[in-house]
């Protein structure tokens, strides 16, 4: 009797041991697959992991993972274990229809609970479904497990003994449901990572493409995070912009400062204003606007900043106005020539009879020949207002620009070496072959040129520099001529008015050198562009578009009929 006792006291022993063994080796296995959260972030990378651990670690043959689709309509195989591979093919390719297929798999998602069926081919309520699935993966006692957190299905852990034929008990279904709830915790939460991580890279994949550039700051203005577009605009590498205040880089006045602080601390968003911006000494226009981002309790974390350029868009506004404003007063003062030019001719031919009719020891015939020359200076003071809105021929032929100025500066060289003034030629266009009027051209950088060299007072230099250029939105290809001076500067009143007919500072100037360069570049369908500041020269550049293909030398007219006769 006592023998009898003990041993199934020891039996009792050797079972609680087991019992302990499989608790202890069930939460090692939780343990490690709770790891994951830290180790893998990659959902396929985690499923792999888990079908593993119920393999190898919870002692089944055979184990699939199934999640629902996005829509919940699906269940879709994720992952296997130790079917066959045309079982694999077949799990893999036809998921579960929840509405249409009624099976132990859809049945354990409806209901939620786990599922258990100790003997398929015997079992009272095996649908077709489930005997078509047991002929083709020859299942025998299978266990469904779903994968929930809380009142949520994410899918199902299906499992087996195939080939072992091992017993599945009920201490092994609270085992797989323990583990499951744990796996479904570790599942949901990298689906939710991968997800916010996708909407991550997305908005900074937007960001980054963003043709404006987008400046993020904190409170204090300390720059958090800035795009590709913006380090380009600003000329500040990332590494370097992080270590700044936007406060910094924007040098907003005192009444600007508050105005975009009072917007931002009411939500509102700062609104689109130009901003003059100068880039290693190049002058530039960003066009400003800004909103204010916030946490979930709408607390203010920062701003952003956008910034978009508008230099090329003011050069052309610019530009534009100058010519409409150029052609204007062109029209008008041409019908205002037209009205003088035939009196004058008849005063013209006056004064020669008058003159013929004194000799010439007469005081009086060296008065009238003073007049017949002031007429004559009238008479080519027309012919250049007329220059100015009438079409002008244009003899294009194929030549080296390099080589025209070459030759311009050589006419002028002993004039500015009298003055000290140095002219230094830095040719860097790399294609210097253009299509142009040369005799034109010439006359167009003889003006600037000997403006510059009268806007010097004492020694200084010229600088004439060539550089292969692009502008406008077809980024076709241009060549830059630029006459940069160190004289005294354009006063910044003046600047709008320089290319206006008549408009001169010079005394005894006519103010129609630069119309009627402007006019030449024109005809070229080029432009002209100043910058200017007060006591540190000035630079005008001439931009003119490069020939797209290689031509022969020849000689054409071309005449402008848009322009008024």
């Amino acid at each position: 009797m006592k023998t009898a006792v003990n041993e199934n006291e020891l039996r009792r022993g050797e079972v609680l041991e087991e019992k302990l063994r499989i608790k202890n080796s069930l939460l090692s296995h939780i343990y490690e697959i709770s790891s994951l959260l830290t180790r893998s972030l990659d959902l396929e990378k985690v499923l792999d992991e888990i079908a593993d651990r119920v393999v190898h670690g919870l002692n089944y043959d055979r184990a699939m993972i199934m999640l629902l689709s996005s829509d919940g309509s699906r269940l879709e195989c994720r992952c296997i274990r130790g079917f066959t591979s045309e079982g694999e093919k077949r799990i893999l390719e036809k998921p579960l229809i929840l509405e249409e297929h009624d099976c132990y798999e859809t049945k354990a998602v409806r209901c939620g609970n786990p599922r258990f069926i100790p003997d398929t081919e015997n079992a009272p309520d095996a649908t077709p479904i489930d005997r078509i699935i047991n002929r083709y993966h020859e299942r025998k006692s299978v266990l469904y497990v779903p994968l929930r957190i809380k009142d949520k299905i994410l899918g199902l852990l299906g499992v087996d003994r195939y080939r072992t034929r091992m017993e599945i008990t009920q201490d092994d279904v609270e085992s797989l449901t323990i583990f499951a709830n744990q796996a479904s915790i570790i599942i949901e939460n990298t689906r939710l990572y991968q997800a916010l991580s996708h909407e991550k890279k997305v908005s900074e994949n937007i960001i980054r493409c963003s043709t404006n550039g987008v400046v993020v700051s904190d409170l204090a203005g300390g720059i958090l995070n800035v795009n590709p577009r913006a380090e380009e605009l600003l000329g500040i590498p990332r590494e370097e912009a992080v270590k700044t205040r936007i406060q910094d880089v924007f040098k907003f006045n005192a009444a600007d400062k508050k105005k975009i602080y009072s917007l931002l601390k009411k939500s509102n968003n700062v609104h689109y204003f130009d901003y003059p911006y100068s880039r290693n000494d190049e002058k530039l226009v960003f066009n400003l606007s800004g909103f204010a981002f916030r946490d979930e309790e709408r607390k203010i974390l920062g701003a952003v900043t956008i910034i978009a350029d508008q230099t090329e868009k003011k050069r052309m506004d610019d530009y534009l106005l100058r010519v409409e404003k150029s052609a204007a007063l062109g029209r008008v003062a041409a019908g205002i020539a037209h009205e003088i030019r035939n009196p004058l001719a008849g005063i013209y031919t006056t004064v020669q009879n008058l003159e013929n009719e004194f000799g010439e020891e007469d005081s009086r015939k060296s008065d009238l020949q003073t007049i017949l020359q002031e007429i004559d200076r009238v008479e080519r003071l027309i012919r250049e207002i007329l220059d100015l809105v009438r079409p002008v021929p244009i003899h294009v032929e194929e030549f080296d620009i390099h080589n025209l100025l070459s030759a311009t500066l050589s006419l002028i060289r002993k004039e500015s070496a009298k003055k000290k003034i140095d002219l230094i030629m830095e040719f860097n266009a790399g294609k210097p072959s253009i299509n142009a009027d040369p005799h034109r051209l010439r006359q167009v950088f003889l003006n600037l040129v000997l403006n510059a060299i009268e806007s010097i007072k004492g020694r200084g230099k010229i600088i004439i520099r060539t550089d292969d250029a692009r502008r406008g939105r077809n980024e076709r290809d241009w060549i830059s001529i630029s006459f940069q001076d160190s004289g005294r500067g354009i006063p910044p009143e003046n600047m709008s008015r320089i290319f206006e007919p008549f408009f001169t500072t010079k005394s005894g100037g006519t103010g129609l050198g630069l119309p009627v360069s402007h006019k030449i570049i024109e005809d070229h369908r080029g432009m002209i562009e100043v910058e200017s500041e007060p006591d540190r020269g000035a630079v005008f550049r001439v931009l003119l578009p490069l020939k797209r293909v290689p031509l022969r030398t020849r000689r054409m007219i071309i005449e402008d009929v848009n322009t008024d006769n």
